[in-house]
C-alpha cells in the first residue's frame, strides 16, 4: 500500500509551523472556509509533484511574513520509507531531498502518485486549450519519464526555432530553409512522438472516464474525448513526422512573417464531448463539473494500473458541489479504492465516514493550525 504517514509544514501559506500524522486510509480535513484546508492538500500534492495545483508561482505558497516555505513528509511505498523534503527560498533553486540525498526537482515525478480534484478543475472544461495541454503534459509526464524528457527537449527546440524565425524576416527563402532545416528535423521527431504519446493517453483516459461518467449520471449520458491537432497525424509517429515536416515547408513564409512556429503539439487541444456535444459550449455547470471529475478519477485508474497501487486521492470540498445522487456514486467509487484518501469539507463529516466505512482520522483546522483530532475504525 502507498500512503503518506506524516507531514511537517513551515511557512507555507497560513501554516507557520505545523506537524501532522495521517491515517493510511481516510483523512477528513474539516473547518470553516479560509482556515487552511485546501492549503494542507496543496502541501501534500507539492511534496509529491514539486508543483502546486493552484499556481505556477512558488512564491505564492510562501507565508507573507516568512517569505519561504519548507515541507517534509514520509511516504510509505511497498513497505519502504521515503522521507521527502522540499525547501523554497526566493531567488534560489528549489531544494528537494529524498532520504537526505539531494535530487533534481522532477526526479521523483513518477514515484509518489497523487490525484487531486478541486473546484478549480472546472477550468479544464470551460477555459482554453492551454489548460488542457498542461493537464495532458503533466499526466503523461507522471506516467512516463520518456514523455517528460521529450517534452522538455521539444520546448527547448521550439524556443530556439522561434528565436531563429524572428531573425529571418529579411533573408531569402533558400537561406531560411538552410538555417531552419536542423531545427525542423528535431521539432518533427520530438513533436510526432509527443502527439502519439498523447493519443495513447487520451485513449486510456477515455475508456476509464466513460465508465466513471456513466455511473455518475446513472447511465443517462456519455462522455468522449478527442485529440485536436494542428498536424494531420497518421498511424505511426514516423508517418505523422512526414506529414508534420511537409506542413512546416508549406507554412514557411507565414512562420517567418509571424516569427513563430504555427504548427505542433504546443498548439493542440483535448476536446471533451457529452452525448456528442462540445462541453465548452453546450453543457451545464453540473455536467462540466462531472466531466472534470471523470477525467481525474480516470487518472486514479491509470495510476493504479501503472503502479499496482492506488495513488493518494485529494478531494477539495468536492461533496458540496454535487447533488445527492452524484455524491453517492462518488462515494461508491472511493469505497472500491483501497488507497489513502483526503477529503476537505466545511460540512458534516458523519455521512462521509459512515458511507466510506473505513478507518478514519478527522483533522479540524483553524487559522492554519490543527485545533482537534479524532480517529476511529470504520463501521
Amino acid at each position: 500500500m502507498f500512503y503518506i504517514e506524516n507531514l511537517r509544514l513551515k511557512g507555507l501559506r497560513n501554516y507557520r509551523n505545523q506537524e501532522l500524522q495521517f491515517n493510511p486510509r481516510l483523512n477528513v480535513i474539516c473547518g470553516e472556509n479560509a482556515q487552511g484546508k485546501t492549503n494542507l492538500l496543496e502541501a501534500i500534492y507539492y511534496l509529491s509533484v514539486t508543483r502546486s495545483f493552484r499556481t505556477k508561482n512558488d512564491q505564492e505558497l510562501a507565508n507573507r511574513e516568512d517569505g519561504f516555505f519548507y515541507l517534509k513528509g514520509k511516504f510509505i511505498k511497498n513497505g519502504f520509507n521515503h522521507e521527502v523534503q522540499v525547501s523554497y527560498i526566493p531567488k534560489s533553486p528549489l531544494k528537494v531531498k529524498i532520504n537526505s540525498d539531494p535530487v533534481n526537482r522532477y526526479a521523483h515525478l513518477q514515484k509518489f502518485p497523487v490525484v487531486v480534484f478541486s473546484p478549480d478543475d472546472l477550468l479544464l472544461i470551460s477555459e482554453g486549450p492551454s489548460i488542457r495541454r498542461r493537464f495532458l503534459n503533466l499526466e503523461a509526464s507522471r506516467l512516463s519519464s520518456i514523455y517528460f524528457d521529450e517534452l522538455r527537449s521539444y520546448q527547448r527546440v521550439l524556443q530556439q526555432r522561434n528565436h531563429l524565425l524572428k531573425s529571418l524576416y529579411n533573408r531569402n527563402r533558400r537561406q531560411a530553409d538552410e538555417l531552419l532545416e536542423p531545427w525542423d528535423k528535431s521539432l518533427v521527431m520530438l513533436g510526432s512522438r509527443i502527439i502519439h504519446s498523447r493519443l495513447e493517453l487520451i485513449m486510456d483516459l477515455a475508456e476509464e472516464a466513460k465508465i466513471f461518467f456513466q455511473h455518475m449520471t446513472s447511465f443517462t449520458e456519455n462522455i468522449s474525448l478527442f485529440y485536436e491537432s494542428s498536424i494531420d497525424y497518421r498511424e505511426s509517429p514516423e508517418e505523422t513526422g512526414d506529414a508534420f515536416y511537409m506542413a512546416l515547408q508549406e507554412k514557411r513564409d507565414l512562420e517567418i512573417k509571424r516569427g513563430s512556429t504555427v504548427l505542433g503539439p504546443h498548439l493542440d487541444d483535448l476536446r471533451i464531448f457529452i452525448d456528442g456535444f462540445d462541453t465548452r459550449k453546450y453543457s451545464s455547470q453540473g455536467q462540466k463539473r462531472t466531466a472534470a471529475l471523470a477525467l481525474k478519477m480516470a487518472e486514479v485508474s491509470l495510476f493504479k494500473k501503472e503502479h499496482e497501487d492506488y495513488p493518494i486521492i485529494l478531494l477539495d470540498d468536492v461533496f458540496s458541489e454535487f447533488d445527492q445522487g452524484r455524491k453517492m456514486h462518488l462515494l461508491e467509487f472511493l469505497k472500491k479504492s483501497s488507497g489513502q484518501c483526503f477529503i476537505s469539507t466545511a460540512g458534516d463529516t458523519g455521512e462521509l465516514i459512515e458511507s466510506l466505512n473505513r478507518d478514519y482520522k478527522i483533522i479540524s483546522i483553524w487559522q492554519g493550525r490543527v485545533c482537534d483530532e479524532k480517529s476511529g475504525p470504520g463501521n
